[in-house]
C-alpha cells in the first residue's frame, strides 16, 4: 500500500498516569507518584474492583486496575483506600482540557476517554 497518497498528521497522545489515583492523592495532599493509594468502586464489598492504583502501589505490591479490594495489603498503615468519585475525575479532566485550549486549537484536541487526549496536527 502506498501511504504517500494519504494525509499526514502528527499525533500526540496524552495518557494521564493512574489518573483516578492521582486525583485522589492530590485531594489528600499526597504525592501521586509516591503515595500508596487504591481507588475502589465500593469499599463495602470485598470483591469490588480496584479502579486505579498509584504507581507506588503497583510497584510495591503488584496491585493493578484488575485487582480486587480483598487483595489489597490492608496491613500497611501507609495505604490509602478511597472510594471512587467519578464527578471529580470528569471535572479535573475538563479542567486539563481547558488548559490545553490556551495552547492548542480546540479542533486539534480529541478526547479519547476521561484520562486520554489526542492532539492532532494538520
Amino acid at each position: 500500500m502506498d501511504y504517500s497518497q494519504y494525509a499526514r498528521n502528527d499525533v500526540l497522545c496524552i495518557d494521564m498516569r493512574s489518573f483516578y489515583a492521582s486525583v485522589e492523592a492530590v485531594k489528600l495532599n499526597l504525592d501521586p507518584m509516591t503515595a500508596l493509594l487504591a481507588v475502589v468502586g465500593d469499599p463495602d464489598r470485598p470483591g469490588s474492583i480496584v479502579l486505579a492504583a498509584s504507581p507506588a502501589l503497583k510497584q510495591k505490591y503488584g496491585i493493578s486496575n484488575v485487582s480486587r479490594f480483598f487483595e489489597l495489603p490492608k496491613h500497611d498503615p501507609e495505604l490509602y483506600i478511597v472510594q471512587a468519585h467519578m464527578a471529580d475525575y470528569l471535572y479535573v479532566s475538563s479542567e486539563i482540557t481547558k488548559l490545553l485550549y490556551q495552547y492548542v486549537p480546540k479542533e486539534a484536541i480529541h478526547q479519547y476517554s476521561v484520562d486520554v487526549l489526542l492532539l492532532l496536527s494538520k
